[in-house]
This record gives structure tokens, sequence and C-alpha cells, in this order.
């Protein structure tokens, strides 16, 4: 891996993790914006969107991978108040 391609692979993994603290940040605070039904409106059209789009090539692993991560973090929006995570190894 030459210097341009391992900067390359790092700033998309970098973007990764930034673009999923982003999510879990919006819907810790989704109550204040969206009702429950709203919210799972919008899941299934996330859900739905993920199942059809040509964006992702249909055997890539991207979908399942999608769809459990899109599964535990709306897992957040079904809770009355998100305060993170309680595990210790988090800070």
């Amino acid at each position: 891996m030459t210097r341009e391609e391992h900067a390359k692979f790092l700033a998309q993994c970098k973007e990764f993790v930034l673009g999923m603290s982003r999510l879990e940040q919006r819907i810790g605070k989704i109550d204040e914006v969206l009702t429950k039904d709203e919210q799972r409106t919008a899941f299934k059209e996330v859900f739905d969107w993920l199942g059809t789009t040509t964006e992702i090539p249909p055997n890539s692993y991207t979908r399942e991978w999608a769809r459990e991560l899109l599964a535990a973090v709306g897992a957040l929006a079904q809770y009355t108040k998100y305060e993170g995570s309680p595990d210790t190894y988090i800070v």
C-alpha cells in the first residue's frame, strides 16, 4: 500500500466513524422532532431504500452491515431518554 493509498483508506475509515457518531447524536435527539410513529416510518423508509437502491452492489456485504448497524442505532430511538452507553469500556 502506498502512502497515498494508506492516507485515503485512513480518511475513509475516519469518515465512516464520524458519520456513525453524527447519526448517533441525531438519533439521540430524534424525540425532539419526530413522534414514535414518525420515527418508525423514517426507519422503514431507510430500510426500504436499502433493499432497493442500485447505489450499492447487490451482492456486497454493505447491505447486511448497514441493516445490522441501523437496527442497532435505531434501537436508541426506542428509549424514553437516551443517555449514551452505560458500558465502562466506552470513554
